[in-house]
């Protein structure tokens, strides 16, 4: 018997028994690589779940919007004159149109001393001087008097109990008989109005202390004012209503519209303030709310593509969830609303809002500009109709999907979890088997090699003897 062709570099057999193994083992790991797939794909379903979360989350509050009246219909207020007023308007003003006039403008109170030459000069030793405002008294001290320290005191004394008046020093420049009168102590009322209007009075310190205070107690530059208006009056200015406000911003007269009152004119006129609905605004929520809508379209859209080979192009293709939530919100925007008090204005599609094949929505602002002139009370019903309206039907549709108790896409996270968790525990009884049947090849082909040596070594034996 001859030995040729026996090789035992390792490998009594000749064979390489570890590629052999590794095959093997490979063949019994295929159902473990399906599995990890498996798991992979789940993984991604759940995030694309997320994803679709997200896109409702938006879609939500741009629905929300339109929900109500005050919601869906933005408001515009024009002024005949927005040099005498400028006005604003928010979505609770009613339409029409409003007179009125300003008679006086509403002015917080100044008081100045008439000048001296320099604002730190001494004023003595310690002193004192009250400040009476919003019916309280308060007592202002000064360790060391100067216009500088006085309008410090005054400001801590605003700082500490909140007296609406304040003081600076103005340097005035005044070169007047070498600035004898350049520097000016003012003190102003915080806020406008009478009631926001102050007293001074001397209390205790130097003649040339009280001097500034007597001085700057007497020098009023303007009187605190309240503004007034005449409203509802007739053309020139006769009959109407005089009300009065502490302030120029004016935001009760009527609701929802804010007046900003900016000058008395001369000669006095009327103005008048005109209240309509904004539809350019409007249709820019209902923009909104279709650039919102069509990303989720976009999105079940994706979901159900296939590639250029005709395959799945992403792993929720086909998914049935997708597919009810697609009708389901398809079925809303397309719905009728029967009670908008108009038939001529109860789908979405005569209000400017067309949908593809796709379900993808088409927003003609023109045409809905066009419908909120002929009746806005019914377009508003079609998106903002209580429980019928297309708003509030598609907020409780998504409320449903998104709720974080029991929303459909927290229900379908979970379940992915669980089809995760047990895959994962698929593959790993999966791997022990592979381990375990990896082990017993291994000691086979141990065994194999271990029998060939000892054949091996018999035949060189038997070859020994017959020489």
């Amino acid at each position: 018997m001859s030995s040729a062709g026996i090789s035992f570099g390792g490998l009594a057999s000749g064979l390489d028994t570890r590629a052999i193994i590794s095959a093997l083992v490979s063949i019994e790991r295929r159902p473990i690589s399906a599995l990890e797939t498996k798991k992979s794909s789940l993984g991604k379903q759940k995030s694309l779940y997320g994803d679709l979360r997200s896109l409702l989350d938006k879609l939500e509050p741009a629905a929300k919007a339109l929900k109500t009246t005050n919601d869906f219909l933005k408001m515009k207020a024009v002024s005949s004159d927005e040099n005498v007023v400028t006005v604003e308007a928010s979505n609770t003003a009613e339409p029409g149109t409003y007179s009125l006039r300003v008679v006086e403008l509403a002015q917080a109170q100044v008081n100045a001393t008439t000048g001296s030459a320099s604002p730190t000069e001494s004023l003595g030793g310690p002193a004192s001087f009250f400040i009476n405002s919003g019916g309280n008294q308060n007592l202002i001290t000064v360790a060391n008097p100067t216009l500088n320290s006085i309008a410090d005191a005054i400001n801590q004394a605003d700082d500490d109990n909140d007296t609406g008046v304040r003081a600076e020093v103005v340097d005035t420049g005044n070169p007047a008989n070498g600035g004898a009168n350049r520097y000016q102590l003012v003190v102003r009322s915080t806020t406008p109005g009478v009631e926001n209007g102050f007293t001074i009075v001397n209390d205790d310190g130097s003649a040339a202390f009280q001097a500034v205070v007597t001085q700057l107690a007497g020098n009023r530059l303007s009187d605190a004012q309240d503004a007034e208006l005449l409203i509802n009056g007739t053309p020139g200015g006769g009959g109407g209503i005089t009300v009065y406000r502490p302030t120029n911003q004016v935001s009760d007269l009527w609701p929802g519209i804010t007046l900003d009152l900016k000058s008395v004119p001369s000669p006095n006129k009327d103005i008048t303030i005109t209240v309509s609905t904004d539809a350019e605004a409007t249709s820019k929520k209902v923009q909104e709310f279709v650039d919102a809508y069509n990303k989720v379209v976009d999105f079940f859209t994706e979901q159900n593509a296939l590639n250029a080979e005709g395959k799945a192009k992403g792993p929720l293709f086909g998914d049935s969830t997708l597919r009810s939530m697609r009708s389901s919100l398809r079925g809303i925007v397309g719905a009728s609303v029967g009670d908008t008090g108009n038939s001529a204005y109860q789908l979405l599609t005569q209000a400017g809002i067309t949908s593809d094949t796709a379900g993808k929505l088409t927003f003609n602002s023109t045409k809905f500009a066009e419908s909120l002139a002929d009746d806005e009370e019914a377009v508003t019903r079609l998106f903002a109709g209580g429980t019928n309206g297309i708003a509030n039907k598609l907020i409780g549709q998504i409320d449903s999907y998104t709720d974080s108790v029991e929303g459909l896409i927290k229900t379908r996270s979970e379940a992915f979890d669980r089809q995760v968790k047990d895959t994962q525990t698929r593959i790993d009884q999966a791997e022990r088997r592979v381990t375990l049947y990896q082990q017993q090849l291994e000691t086979r082909y141990a065994n194999l090699e271990s029998l060939l040596t000892r054949l091996q070594g018999q035949g060189t034996s038997l070859n020994s003897l017959n020489r």
